[in-house]
């Protein structure tokens, strides 16, 4: 549905300057056609909350390039007044799985904790080795008298003596030694370099109201700092566009900021470094 004819560029004006007064806190009398806005003090998370201000107001939807195309204030005006009217379209809101009492599936169910072990009582022990060692001695006293009959016996019974046996000699040679080889030391490989980690993103809160901040943080190990990420959103069923926001990484290749939206719906999110051509996983955030 096309904007009604009395709306006019005067009027849009007039909202804007309205926005602006409330969004950067600037005079209503600098809000002129000619006007920067980032010399007004809109920066690159402002000019996203003064486009879903206009959107709203106006109920229209001003597209990621629309806003970003607001250079001056008399582009802000024109993208209202040449606007066609259309609406954003408005995704399912998403609803949380209700909480499950059974574990998860593929997981494993839990388990009952094992019982306390049994504290054994010193003296208790103590009585369990003698007992122990007493039956060791008692088997080994009758084993020795077994072999000592067994050996009579045979003895007897060939009729050898202690004076029939003859004197043993013992050997003065000396037994030959094996010489001890003399280990080696074996050279290792020098172990392989450890790939870089891929880029991470985390979004603590994702779930948010219209208009609420919420916090994008993450690391891109392999840049290091100073290097600038573009942020990119997605909608259900649209191509990825870059969001209008930029960070820049800090030391180890960290970065951290925060953004918000007043479109509702559950939109896609993830940092994009050109250069390397190496993105972040991408993270679901519902609005509304």
């Amino acid at each position: 549905m096309p904007l009604p004819d009395d709306i006019s560029a005067e009027d849009v004006r007039s909202t804007l300057t309205d926005i602006l007064v409330q969004v950067v806190d600037c005079a209503p009398a600098e809000v002129v056609d000619h006007a920067e806005l980032k010399e007004l003090g809109v920066d690159s998370l402002a000019i996203v909350e003064v486009g879903d201000e206009l959107g709203r107001r106006y109920d229209i939807y001003l597209s990621d390039e629309a806003v970003n195309g607001m250079r001056t204030v008399a582009d802000a005006v024109n993208a209202v007044v040449r606007h066609d009217g259309a609406r954003a379209p408005r995704s399912a809101t998403y609803q949380p799985p209700p909480p499950s009492s059974g574990p998860l599936p593929g997981e494993a169910p839990p388990t009952s904790p094992p019982p306390p072990p049994t504290e054994v009582d010193p003296d208790e022990r103590r009585s369990a080795f003698k007992r122990l060692a007493y039956w060791f001695a008692a088997v080994g006293a009758v084993v020795g008298i077994v072999v000592g009959l067994t050996s009579a016996v045979i003895i007897g019974a060939t009729g050898i003596s202690s004076t029939d046996l003859p004197s043993l000699t013992v050997p003065t040679t000396p037994a030959p030694t094996t010489p001890t080889p003399t280990p080696t030391a074996t050279a290792t490989p020098d172990a392989e370099e450890t790939p870089d980690p891929d880029p991470t993103l985390t979004i603590p809160n994702t779930e948010v109201s219209p208009g609420e901040r919420f916090t994008i943080e993450g690391a891109f190990p392999a840049l290091g700092g100073g290097e600038s990420l573009q942020v990119q959103v997605k909608d259900p069923g649209e191509k990825w566009d870059e969001f209008p926001v930029t960070v820049e990484t800090r030391r180890g290749g960290e970065y951290r900021t925060e953004i918000y939206t007043s479109r509702t719906g559950k939109r896609d999110f993830r940092l994009a470094h050109e250069d390397s051509d190496t993105k972040t996983p991408a993270v679901s955030v519902t609005i509304g």
